[in-house]
């Protein structure tokens, strides 16, 4: 059991400094593209293209002839917006913006964006890889650099919550 627990332990270690070591640019790209591949980082990140993507108000104009029985429609719409972060793997992702303040409710036979409620992105937390530039041991060659494994959080839509009294 002991020889299990160090064994296991030295595998964690080993692959830990892996992603500490410091690397040319060219040894990089390898690196990010084989840590993309094993951590599925990338295979949430498509192009999300839809009706609203140039939207910029809340669209209460789209909901009034809203079937009570249509559960394909949020209360609280979004559009996605591509973001970009240099030195960051994947470097860009897509990421949800609430179209409206207050969230769309049916009073009676109008339609419209309540602000007893407040519309709120749903945020996940996200693993990327970072790169980091390594200090000395350069000696004058090219710059070499590691990778670090973070976790940012990413708005993947909206929700509508009750306003804090």
């Amino acid at each position: 059991m002991r020889l299990n627990q160090i064994l296991i332990g030295t595998v964690c270690l080993v692959a830990l400094c892996a992603c500490k070591k410091c690397v040319s640019v060219e040894d990089l790209k390898k690196q990010e593209d084989k840590a993309m591949r094993k951590h599925g980082i990338g295979i949430w990140q498509h192009s999300i293209s839809s009706p609203s993507s140039n939207a910029t108000g809340c669209p209460v104009d789209l909901y009034q002839n809203w079937d009570s029985k249509d559960e394909k429609r949020s209360v609280s719409p979004w559009k996605y917006t591509e973001v970009t972060r240099e030195g960051y793997f994947p470097p860009s992702y897509m990421e949800a913006q609430c179209l409206c303040k207050g969230c769309i409710l049916k009073e009676g036979k109008d339609v419209i964006e309540s602000h007893d409620f407040n519309s709120k992105p749903l945020v996940v937390s996200r693993m990327f890889l970072r790169r980091v530039l390594c200090e000395g041991g350069n000696n004058g060659t090219a710059k070499t650099y590691k990778l670090e494994r973070v976790q940012l959080d990413v708005a993947v839509g909206c929700i509508c919550v009750r306003t804090r009294s």
